[in-house]
């Protein structure tokens, strides 16, 4: 592309509106020349429908009734009032509709038919909401997004010069290392917010760009920064920009070039911005004079409960003999070839990528790995002092087993509480990500739990070392690692647990409802208050689930395996005897030898494997 052309597609059109110097950074103008000039193919696609009906299993009225259409290039606003299908529109041409609806009638994407995997590669969607991580600066954000989404055969100094080119055309520049922040965490204003999801999408250099109420929630100054950006990027044939508006205010309907405008599931008028004044005055609805020509437009459309049906009936009649629907048919019937893009990133390489990204959050957060610890130490100490060097007489008989089953109650406790909001205060993000082609479930759920897992590695590390010395179990070094190595299984064996509920329950509330009861019921069928042989035969599947029993037997069998106890003097039975003179008596008299040591740890293996297998298959399949 010649700097020529570069220099005439800016040239912004003659508008009304001018440009404020304090909307976006200095430079931004020029970044976008520079993101057009390596753009590469320039040439845009174009989507048409025809005799579109959109319906619900839900709703007997169809969403959208026997539309026809076209998009090809420029700046769309889809409007109408609520409930008129703007968004089901939208959602229909990016193939983002839901389960449960069905579409009939032509829709084609440079005169062929499409699929949502085809589509991805060429577009990009901005959710209405703000789905971000807000842990991540705005840089992490980008780099991360360019190195799931673009081509593998992109090069790591190709990646950082897209971000840096996308990161300037847009006005982040100023932000690139301030944390996004959430509602409770200071960071990026709403329109930094709204243009780093632009951003996002502008990596890939889509041919079309759609929009879900990109103003909504923002101030009207922020909000015609925003649209002035879009048009920007339009008009310089970057992409074709296609969003949902529902009441614009007039600096911002001046921007647009095409304006669709719908009514309960159908299209009321399409064409030219500018061009709908004239129509709804051919109409019989002329536009008074410094009126909001988007304000005007809508106010004819939405009924108001003062008209008759009659009034309401006669509108509708006077708008639709005035509108004429586009000829679609040489763009339905001309089949012009799509250029797809390579695959992005291979599933390794998305691991990779997602393990650094969740690790980094894992650091974000490290205060709360932080009170983690601290709350291990203090427990630790408690127990420790408490039971403290309980030693090899008669009365540690009584002793020991209590101690050994509050180890496991505590291991099976706090690390469960943290991980219980994981997935469920990431699941939209994690939509958002999946619709957008952006990794594999399977990459982010692995990459996910295994920095979760490594960061909660340190607690009942030092907990068992606490612990075990304080306490006095056997000093033996073998005995020794082998209780910290069932310290560890239960410790992930209970956050399995809470990572299996947080998948499969629908929000947060819901989980820390579960999860407590799930606890309680692997707390009292852990093998301390009643052995599996005392138990009820209906209850016996419920002793099978609990991690708390494998853990308690295993560490009971290793303590009191080898261990000598001796009698003092007042402890001798009748005859002169020491009742209990080893750790196999009591093994014995409290029935915990129908388990080995071996089987106690391959069972806890196998339950943590479970647990996030189904964890998993939430993720996967469970989007609520």
């Amino acid at each position: 592309m010649t700097d020529a052309r570069i220099a005439v597609e800016l040239q912004e059109p003659p508008s009304p509106i001018g440009r404020n110097s304090s909307e976006l950074p200095a430079g931004v103008d020029d970044a976008i020349a520079v993101t057009v000039a390596s753009g590469g193919d320039s040439h845009l696609v174009d989507v048409a429908w025809k005799n579109l009906t959109v319906t619900s299993r839900k709703m007997k009225r169809p969403l959208l009734n026997n539309v026809t259409g076209a998009i090809t290039d420029g700046f769309y606003a889809i409007m109408g009032p609520s409930g008129s299908g703007k968004s089901t529109l939208l959602n229909t041409l990016a193939c983002r509709l839901d389960r449960g609806v069905n579409v009939q009638g032509e829709l084609k994407l440079n005169g062929q038919d499409y699929s949502n995997a085809e589509l991805k590669k060429l577009s990009g969607y901005v959710m209405q909401d703000d789905l971000l991580n807000a842990h991540l600066t705005v840089e992490e954000t980008l780099r991360y997004t360019a190195e799931l989404r673009m081509p593998r055969t992109t090069t790591p100094e190709e990646r950082q010069e897209r971000v840096e080119t996308v990161m300037n055309s847009v006005g982040l520049t100023h932000v690139r290392d301030v944390i996004v922040g959430s509602p409770i965490k200071k960071g990026i204003s709403g329109g930094e917010r709204k243009r780093l999801c632009v951003a996002m999408e502008l990596l890939t250099k889509p041919k079309l760009l759609f929009l879900d109420e990109p103003t909504s929630g923002l101030d009207s100054v922020t909000a015609l920064s925003l649209c002035r950006l879009l048009r920007r990027l339009a008009m310089s044939r970057l992409c074709t920009v296609v969003t949902t508006i529902h009441q614009p205010q007039a600096k911002i309907f001046n921007l647009f070039d095409q304006l669709l405008l719908l009514n309960r599931g159908a299209i009321v008028y399409q064409g030219p911005a500018q061009d709908a004044l004239d129509f709804f005055d051919r109409s019989g609805f002329p536009c008074p004079l410094h009126e909001n020509p988007a304000d005007h437009f809508l106010d004819v459309i939405t009924p108001n409960h003062n008209d008759s049906v009659e009034s309401l009936v006669a509108k509708e009649e006077s708008l639709a003999k005035h509108y004429q629907p586009p000829p679609v048919e040489h763009l339905l019937d001309n089949p012009r070839p799509l250029v797809l893009p390579r695959d992005a990133t291979p599933w390794h390489m998305q691991f990779r990528v997602l393990l650094r990204r969740s690790v980094k959050e894992v650091w974000r957060k490290r205060s709360t790995t932080l009170v983690l610890l601290l709350q291990t130490i203090i427990i630790a100490v408690l127990i420790g002092t408490v039971f403290l060097q309980i030693g090899t007489d008669q009365k540690s008989v009584v002793r020991r087993q209590p101690v050994l089953f509050f180890c496991v109650i505590n291991q099976g406790m706090f690390g469960a509480l943290i991980v219980i909001n994981s997935f469920p205060s990431e699941r939209m993000l994690a939509l958002r990500e999946r619709a957008a082609g952006t990794y594999h479930v399977s990459a982010y759920f692995l990459a996910k739990v295994t920095a979760e897992t490594v960061s909660q590695l340190p607690a009942p590390i030092i907990f068992a070392c606490i612990v075990y010395w304080l306490v006095g179990l056997q000093a033996v070094a073998a005995k020794f690692f082998i209780f910290m190595g069932f310290m560890i299984l239960c410790s992930t064996a209970a956050t399995s647990l809470a990572l299996a509920v947080s998948a499969i329950a629908r929000t947060t509330d819901m989980s820390v409802t579960i999860l407590p009861m799930a606890l309680e019921i692997c707390r009292l069928f852990g093998g301390f208050f009643l052995s599996p042989a005392n138990l009820p035969k209906y209850f016996v599947w419920l002793d099978a689930l609990s991690y708390v029993k494998y853990t308690y037997v295993g560490i009971s069998l290793n303590e009191l395996t080898g261990l000598e106890l001796y009698c003092t003097p007042p402890q001798l039975n009748a005859q002169g005897k020491c009742p209990i003179t080893s750790g196999e008596q009591t093994i014995n008299a409290l029935g915990l030898d129908y388990l080995n040591m071996g089987q106690c740890a391959g069972i806890l293996v196998a339950y943590i494997f479970i647990c996030r297998f189904i964890a998993y298959l939430g993720v996967r399949f469970l989007k609520h």
